[in-house]
């Protein structure tokens, strides 16, 4: 594995993140329209309205159970990533990657989180990525 594989596999790590924040947000606009339909329903109201208001509750369970599907696949990748990660040899390095890919935070993020400077950092980055390629190799 290459340095650049490795970086595209732990990146997917902030993709699925990024995907399940999405959705989650979709799930929140929807359920506020709904919620909105709702407060103003009144029996008397055409079938047309009735057909909107259940068209968006289906959308909030597919959106649902899209999110509860990639929330499953996230911790089954996340694990995967890190049992590689737990097998590097220093607290630093694996410190390193869990700062960045795990939690999500920018290089300078985690620079602050380690108190260290930015050029340090991305050393350490560039070495616990060393480790991780070989650690995959190996498995």
């Amino acid at each position: 594995m290459t340095q650049q594989e490795a970086k595209n596999e732990l990146g997917q790590i902030k993709e699925v993140r990024q995907d399940i924040k999405y959705v989650d947000l979709e799930i929140e606009r929807l359920m506020t329209i709904a919620t909105k339909m709702t407060t103003s329903y009144e029996p008397r109201t055409s079938s047309a309205y009735t057909n909107k208001l259940e068209e968006a509750v289906i959308q909030i369970e597919d959106y649902r159970s899209r999110l509860s599907n990639l929330m499953i696949d996230d911790l089954v990748f996340r694990n995967k990533c890190m049992e590689k990660v737990q097998q590097i040899s220093t607290k630093t390095l694996r410190l390193v990657l869990i700062y960045y890919y795990f939690m999500d935070n920018t290089m300078e993020k985690t620079a602050e989180l380690m108190h260290k400077s930015y050029q340090w950092t991305y050393s350490m980055f560039q070495s616990a990525l060393d480790e991780y390629c070989k650690i995959s190799e190996k498995n």
